[in-house]
C-alpha cells in the first residue's frame, strides 16, 4: 500500500513539473480582503468591493445562508424520528453534541447548561464555515467584473485586495483561453466565499460573545458585577486593575474578530500563493494544514467564550456567587 501511494505521488509530481514547465498554469489570481457584492439589489456596483447604491448581496452572505440551510436540514433530519436508543444519523449527531458537551463540562461543570447553547452553536457554525473555503469552486467560480485599470507585469496589493498579476516575461496563462475564463482587464468576483473570511461575520460573533459574557455576569452577580471594573474601595492599585479589566472587555471584541478572520483569510492567501507557484502538488499539504486550522480556530473561539463566561460569573476574589451556586 505504501509503495502504491509513493508511486502515485511520484507520478503526480513529475506530471505537475512537466505541466508547469510547458506553461499549463494560471498566471493571474485574485483574492479580496473584503467580501465582494455579487448583486447590488436596487442599485449598481461602484467598485469590486462596494455598491454605489442598493443593498449588497455579498459572496460571504450567500455562503452563510447556505451553511444555515445545511444546519437546518441536518437538524430536521436528525430529530425527525428520535428514538430512546439512537441509531443511524441521530446517533451521529448525538455523539458530536455529547462530545462537545463533555468537553465543556470539564471547563465549567456548574454553568455548562447555560453557556453550552451559544458555545456549541459557535463551534459547529464556524467549523463548517471555515471548511467551506477549502471546497473546490469557492473563490474560483463567479462573475468577471471590469477593473478600473488593468495593470501588467506587477504584483498589486492595495488595502482591499491581493492580486497576483501576469508574469512580466509573458508566461502564457493556459486557462485564459478557456471559454469561461475572465478576459484581460476584468477581475473575478466569486459567487461563494467562506463566511469566516469576512470580518463582518467574525465581528458579529465577537459582539454576540462579549455581550453574553456581560449578560451572564450581571445575571450571576447583579449590580455587584460592576465592582470588577470599578473597585475604588481597595486602594489605587485595585482601581487601576479594574480599569484595565474594563479595557480588556473591549479588546476581546477585537481579539475574537481578528483572530478568526486573520487565520481563515491567511489560509486562503497561502493556498492561492501555493497554487500560483506550483499548482499541481504543492497545495496538497497546505490543504491538510488548513483543515486542522479550521477545526482549531472554531474550537478556540468556543472555548474562550466559555472560559470568559465562566469567569464573569465569579464574584470578586474568585468565589462563586450564591446565585450561580444554585
Amino acid at each position: 500500500m505504501r509503495n502504491r501511494v509513493l508511486t502515485v505521488t511520484g507520478v503526480l509530481l513529475v506530471l505537475g513539473i512537466v505541466l508547469y514547465i510547458i506553461g499549463i498554469r494560471s498566471t493571474k489570481l485574485h483574492i479580496s480582503v473584503a467580501a465582494e457584492p455579487v448583486v447590488c439589489l436596487g442599485g449598481v456596483r461602484a467598485t469590486l468591493e462596494t455598491c454605489a447604491s442598493g443593498f449588497p448581496i455579498t459572496n460571504s452572505l450567500i455562503t452563510t445562508v447556505i451553511v444555515l440551510i445545511i444546519f437546518l436540514i441536518v437538524i430536521l433530519t436528525g430529530t425527525r424520528a428520535m428514538q430512546m436508543i439512537p441509531r443511524g444519523f441521530q446517533n451521529t449527531l448525538e455523539v458530536l453534541v455529547e462530545a462537545f458537551y463533555n468537553f465543556a463540562q470539564s471547563i465549567d461543570r456548574r454553568n455548562v447548561a447555560r453557556f453550552f447553547p451559544f458555545c456549541a452553536s459557535a463551534f459547529f457554525f464556524m467549523l463548517v464555515s471555515n471548511i467551506t473555503g477549502l471546497i473546490p469552486g469557492f473563490g474560483s467560480i463567479g462573475l468577471c467584473v471590469p477593473t478600473a485599470e488593468h495593470k501588467e507585469a506587477a504584483i498589486v496589493a492595495p488595502i482591499t485586495d491581493v492580486t497576483l498579476a501576469e508574469e512580466p516575461e509573458g508566461a502564457a496563462d493556459f486557462f485564459a483561453s478557456w471559454p469561461l475564463a475572465c478576459e484581460k482587464g476584468t477581475t473575478l468576483v466569486p459567487f461563494l466565499r467562506a463566511p469566516t473570511a469576512d470580518l463582518n461575520m467574525t465581528l458579529a460573533w465577537a459582539l454576540a460573545s462579549v455581550a453574553l459574557i456581560q449578560f451572564f455576569g450581571f445575571q450571576a452577580l447583579g449590580v455587584g458585577y460592576l465592582t470588577k471594573f470599578f473597585n475604588f474601595r481597595e486602594g489605587f492599585m485595585m482601581a487601576l486593575v479594574g480599569i484595565l479589566e474594563l479595557i480588556s472587555e473591549f479588546v476581546r471584541i477585537i481579539a475574537f474578530a481578528f483572530r478568526l478572520f486573520g487565520n481563515i483569510f491567511a489560509g486562503e492567501v497561502i493556498l492561492v500563493v501555493m497554487a500560483f507557484l506550483f499548482p499541481y502538488l504543492l497545495p496538497a499539504p497546505f490543504y491538510a494544514f488548513e483543515l486542522f486550522v479550521a477545526f482549531i480556530q472554531a474550537l478556540i473561539f468556543a472555548v474562550l467564550s466559555l472560559v470568559f463566561m465562566s469567569l464573569a460569573t465569579e464574584a470578586h476574589g474568585g468565589h462563586h456567587s450564591e446565585t450561580s451556586a444554585h
